[in-house]
């Protein structure tokens, strides 16, 4: 089977213009968060999503939604705890939504996404650190477009307090949230 030349993204290459809905096979949200002294990674397997790629990337726009009931991270008595009102409170807030509408572009591929990030009814802004990786056509005929993004969030600052201190000073689980993108998005008809 012939393998598909991968599109290279030259200098300042951008994504054509238009509507994209985002891939949910082939799209990861993610995060990681310290548990004493090891990192937790975990992921939401439930989101929808788009971006809207303007003529003027600059202007560009996305919308994400996410089913924080979805939450995994490979141990249950921990999921369920990250879906109780000490987190997430996913029975009271069903959803987390992101919504973006300025980009600025940096250097060949990067791009820094300004958007408001709502978790259990409190918005704050973010800013989402990204590399445009290329566009290219599936097996089926439709134009794809991928990137990576991520954030660094203050748990606290979104109402999930909850932490236990340690003997040793410490706290169980940080304050401090790492956010994790890998997107592929379809061109909508």
């Amino acid at each position: 089977m012939a393998q598909a030349a991968q599109q290279e993204v030259s200098a300042r290459e951008y994504p054509p213009a238009g509507r994209y809905e985002l891939d949910p096979a082939h799209t990861v949200v993610e995060f990681v968060a310290r548990h004493m002294l090891s990192k937790v990674r975990g992921r939401f397997t439930d989101f929808s999503g788009w971006v809207e790629i303007d003529d003027d990337p600059s202007a560009s726009r996305a919308e994400v939604e996410i089913r924080p009931a979805s939450i995994q991270t490979n141990q249950e008595m921990r999921d369920g705890h990250l879906r109780s009102p000490d987190f997430l409170d996913v029975e009271a807030y069903p959803t987390l939504r992101f919504v973006a509408g300025e980009v600025r572009i940096v250097g060949e591929r990067g791009f820094e996404l300004d958007g408001e990030l709502t978790i259990k009814d409190v918005t704050r802004p973010v800013t989402l650190t990204g590399e445009y990786l290329g566009r290219e056509t599936d097996p089926y005929g439709q134009s794809v477009i991928a990137f990576t993004a991520r954030t660094t969030i203050d748990r606290e600052a979104w109402g999930m307090t909850w932490n236990q201190a340690l003997e040793t000073g410490g706290l169980l689980v940080s304050k401090k949230v790492d956010i994790e993108l890998e997107v592929e998005a379809k061109l909508a008809s």
